[in-house]
């Protein structure tokens, strides 16, 4: 590490037309014209001129009050020092550019702090040295040296001489920490951009001989983009790292627009062995696509305005203790026994700075840490008197006797859990405190049920470091919330707070290209949250991405099927099918072929989320919710019942967080499939899992058949079905082990009360209700789930049929049985204007008819009218996987082989899978010609209404012509 210059920093100069004349750039690293990495002096002007129009004329302003306000502080903890450096200099940055001009007394301002910020990431680097194996002092560190370099960028020539030597210096001496990429085990991309962007300011400023440097970091940005992703563009980090990565919303800003600076002017690295131009790389493009349109659910969220942490609470005892003065401890107890043993609690919030015109809801939450062996309910009631209005030192030495006067109830708690979230709605009470001219809101907590084991333990305001996020709480939402877009829960990422909503590459993701660009347009579809205004968020965004058409059903291969209704609407249903073929860096979970579906602005189903390395929630670890495929939407072998929901056997878990990916897809007229494959994750067999979409249309709800085939490689073995809808209560059931339906109330969205109906097509040998972790940044849950179990198949493989009908007060739910015959079973779903679906499993080694359709095949799909009559019954679509035969009337095909077929009309795309030609024979009343993608199928044999062809191996569009 080279000495710091105790160099005398020179005053800016002014001059006389009150403009910053610009100094001779006598610095080494001078370019022929300075800034050049982000922004140029040619673009100054158009810089300043977007801020007439929103959203530039916000960050303007923005910028430019957090320019002049924001300080550094080093009582932060670590990690948020560098933060805040970064910010400030991001900040200060575009604030100069947009006063220079107008206010340069205020330009040279910006210029000062964004030197002051070198000195102070100079001192956090020698204090606090980069620690590659702490994200805070790893990560941070990284993102301030890359705001700096393009802070430096932005003002040099505005700098003398000696300030520019001094700056380059320092910034210098803080890169070459991060220089060595292969000593980082992790966040390899947050080095390799804050370095890999003072290489280009050298280079840029002409100094050749780190040339060969920074193409050693193009190649390495490249080797880690490829590690992190497949071929298709999609992340192996799930929503959450991918979004943070590919578009940070400030804090990992050197892992994302490092692909900037190399991609704003070509011509600036034309002798970089190695270079990339990210914003026309086909790989990086592809990524950007991903990026853009499938972390985003359609799903909205308001993001509530305040999160008030109890700002006193204490826990009172009566009898002989009832002028004790116990103090505060880590949980609030609630009991009633003798006098000597009871106990209630009390809660206060601090409503300073609301008031009850801006309140919309307001939820009191609280989390359970132990209930006595018989249980316990508890009644929760708003607390008046004197303790109100003491301080909370004062409010916390409070004994039995001087306990608050509890007023009306406001609702009860029953059946309390260990881990449990508990949320009740006290919106009314507090408005109703605040129109009082209240400025606190307190609660009492006491039970209803006497009894020695009768108790409850809620963690307290003083909870332990490692579960302060457990406090008491009130969410309040109010008039002025933002809205955000949920996203998508595989591997480590939770629904809330994802990056694409609140990411400047989101509002620059046209750059990469249009698809990107209509993708980003779709996922900020009713999103208020605004992006930092850092110089990347001005001057990346030449334009607000321009709504398109809806993000399209897709495939990414080695990754997933991505299944959308074609609607910018945020009720619209959405799912998606997850199976990474590789491992990526630590950010997946054993969750291979699981599911996560959304209907009606609700989460349907989601898996276990992520809340933080190392964090637990509601009664699991964090290496439960990482690595037990129970706890997602996944199918196990031989996986044994256990008595303890917290705590999940390890026997028979998936052993690995990836399979053989998307291995079929068929995707046509309204009908979506795509069949994931396990491979070798789990060790004992293997798990083939299909999802149909059905979309919604003028005649029939939307919703999603599953077909699971399960090949368990010691024969007996039975098989196991996971299914987590975003639920804390119990089911409402229907007819033993068939009907389950799911309120979806966790964190509901909408005011429509969506439902899930988890519909068991395939008989099971058992089935029960579980508790599990549904797992959010600020909104972690203790969920229900259900696990299914289905004895083991008589043959070598087991085929089961669920169907999950989401349904709302706007929605109605369609009427569903379940079928079973000889060699086959499923369900019948019955729509409110005549059409009945079938959705049927079999082994294919019988011929299956129902509703007049005869079928063989591993997995069928039909929709019927008039199904009751042979000489009438109407099949307007079909699906049937690994199928040699779908027929009625003289309709349908078959094969002497097996295919994939899905048909509407006349037309459909098929899938040969078995690597050679094969001998189709299509059925249609005056049929003259079959078309393989757009020309005359070769033709075996042909007959009044029908014709064989030839169907080479693949994946093939076909068309028959009629007379």
């Amino acid at each position: 590490m080279i000495q710091r210059r105790a160099v005398l920093r020179l005053p800016f100069l002014v001059g006389a037309a009150g403009a910053l004349p610009l100094i001779e750039q006598a610095s080494a690293y001078a370019a022929t014209a300075r800034p050049c990495l982000l922004v140029a002096t040619a673009d100054f002007a158009a810089l300043r001129a977007r801020a007439a129009t929103e959203p530039w004329l916000s960050w303007r302003a923005d910028a430019i009050g957090r320019a002049g306000s924001m300080r550094f502080d080093g009582g932060l903890p670590d990690g948020d020092r560098a933060k805040r450096i970064a910010h400030i200099a991001g900040y200060c940055s575009l604030a100069y550019v947009l006063e220079l001009e107008d206010a340069p007394q205020n330009a040279a301002a910006h210029a000062t702090k964004i030197l002051d910020m070198v000195d102070h990431l100079q001192d956090e680097i020698d204090s606090k040295p980069v620690d590659r194996t702490n994200w805070s002092l790893t990560v941070p560190p990284s993102n301030a040296l890359f705001h700096l370099v393009l802070g430096l960028d932005v003002i040099h020539s505005s700098l003398t001489p000696a300030q520019q030597v001094r700056a380059e210096g320092q910034l210098g001496d803080i890169a070459a920490n991060f220089a060595n990429y292969a000593a980082f085990p992790s966040w390899t991309a947050a080095p390799v951009g804050a370095h890999g962007t003072w290489l280009a300011y050298r280079v840029s400023g002409g100094n050749t001989s780190d040339q060969a440097a920074l193409g050693v970091a193009i190649q390495k940005l490249r080797s880690v983009l490829t590690e992190q992703s497949v071929p298709s563009g999609a992340g192996l980090g799930g929503a959450t790292y991918v979004g943070n990565r590919l578009g940070s919303s400030g804090d990992r800003d050197s892992k994302s627009y490092f692909v900037d600076v190399l991609s704003r002017d070509p011509g600036l690295y034309q002798n970089v062995p190695g270079y990339i131009n990210f914003y026309q790389d086909p790989a990086h493009r592809l990524r950007m696509e991903y990026y853009a349109g499938y972390l985003t659910t359609p799903v909205t969220r308001r993001v509530p305005r305040r999160r008030l942490s109890a700002d006193a609470d204490i826990t009172v005892r009566g009898g002989q203790h009832a002028t004790v003065v116990d103090g505060v401890s880590g949980t609030l107890v609630v009991k009633v026994d003798t006098p000597d043993f009871t106990r209630e609690s009390y809660v206060r919030f601090n409503l300073n700075g609301i008031t009850a015109a801006e309140v919309h809801q307001v939820r009191l939450r609280l989390h359970v840490k132990d209930v006595g062996s018989a249980g316990c309910t508890v009644e929760i009631l708003r607390a008046r008197g004197t303790w109100e209005d003491l301080s909370p030192e004062m409010a916390e030495k409070t004994s039995w006797d001087d306990r608050p006067q509890s007023a009306r109830s406001l609702g009860t708690w029953p059946d309390l859990r260990v881990g449990a979230v508990r949320e009740l709605n006290v919106t009314d009470a507090v408005k109703e405190a605040l129109s009082e001219g209240a400025r606190t809101f307190a609660i009492g907590l006491r039970s209803t049920l006497a009894g020695a084991e009768r108790s409850v333990q809620f963690h307290s305001r003083q909870a332990e470091n490692d579960f302060s996020e457990l406090v008491p709480k009130l969410i309040i939402n109010t008039t002025s919330d933002d809205y955000d877009r949920d996203e998508y829960t595989f591997g480590d990422s939770a629904t809330t707070d994802g990056a694409v909503s609140r990411s400047a590459r989101s509002y620059s993701a046209g750059k990469f290209e249009t698809t990107a660009e209509t993708g980003a347009a779709w996922s900020l579809n009713r999103v208020t949250t605004k992006p930092l205004p850092l110089l990347t968020t001005y001057a990346l965004t030449e334009q607000v991405p321009r709504p398109g058409a809806a993000v399209p059903s897709r495939i990414f291969q080695g990754a997933g099927a991505w299944f959308l209704q074609n609607s910018h609407d945020h009720r619209a249903l959405a799912g998606a099918l997850w199976n990474a073929s590789k491992a990526g860096d630590g950010h997946q979970h054993r969750d291979t072929n699981s599911l996560h579906l959304t209907a009606y602005g609700e989460h349907a189903l989601r898996n276990s989320g992520y809340v933080g390395a190392g964090k637990a929630v509601a009664g699991f670890s964090h290496v439960m919710i990482r690595d037990l495929a129970v706890l997602s939407n996944t199918a196990l072998i031989g996986y044994p019942d256990f008595p303890d929901d917290f705590a999940p056997p390890t026997v028979n878990n998936h052993q690995q967080s990836f399979g053989s990916g998307i291995v079929e897809d068929l995707l046509w007229g309204g009908v979506d499939y795509a069949n994931g494959d396990s491979g070798t994750a789990l060790a004992n067999g293997r798990h083939r899992r299909s999802l149909v979409f059905l979309h919604p249309n003028s005649d029939t709800q939307g919703y999603w058949v599953i077909f699971d085939e399960l090949v368990p490689t010691t024969a007996g073995t039975p098989v196991s079905v996971a299914w987590h809808p975003n639920s804390r209560s119990d089911p409402a059931t229907g007819p033993a082990l068939k009907d389950y339906t799911f309120d979806l109330d966790v964190e509901p969205r909408t005011t429509s009360h969506v439902k899930l109906n988890v519909f068991l097509g395939t008989p099971p040998q058992s089935a029960s209700l579980r508790y599990g972790p549904l797992a959010d940044w600020a909104d972690s849950h203790q969920g229900r789930y259900l696990l299914v179990h289905y004895p083991a198949p008589t043959g070598t493989q087991k085929n089961v049929v669920t169907v999950l009908f989401p349904y709302d007060d706007s929605h109605d739910k369609a009427i569903l049985n379940r079928v079973t015959g000889t060699g086959y079973s499923g369900a019948t779903i019955t729509h409110a204007r005549g059409y009945t679906d079938c959705a049927l499993e079999s082994s294919g080694a019988v011929m299956v008819t129902l509703k007049n359709v005869t079928w063989r095949g591993w997995a069928a799909w039909y929709r019927t009218s008039n199904g009751d009559d042979p000489t009438q019954v109407e099949v307007p679509q079909y699906l049937v996987r690994k199928g040699s035969s779908l027929r009625w009337r003289d309709y349908g095909f078959t094969t002497t082989s097996y295919l994939s077929i899905s048909a509407r009309g006349k037309g459909g795309r098929l899938v040969n899978p078995t690597g050679s030609p094969i001998s189709v024979t299509l059925y249609h009343p005056g049929l003259t010609m079959v078309r393989l993608g757009g020309v005359p199928a070769p033709q075996v044999a042909a007959g009044i209404g029908w014709r064989t062809i030839t169907v080479k191996s693949g994946s093939h569009v076909f068309e028959l012509v009629t007379a």
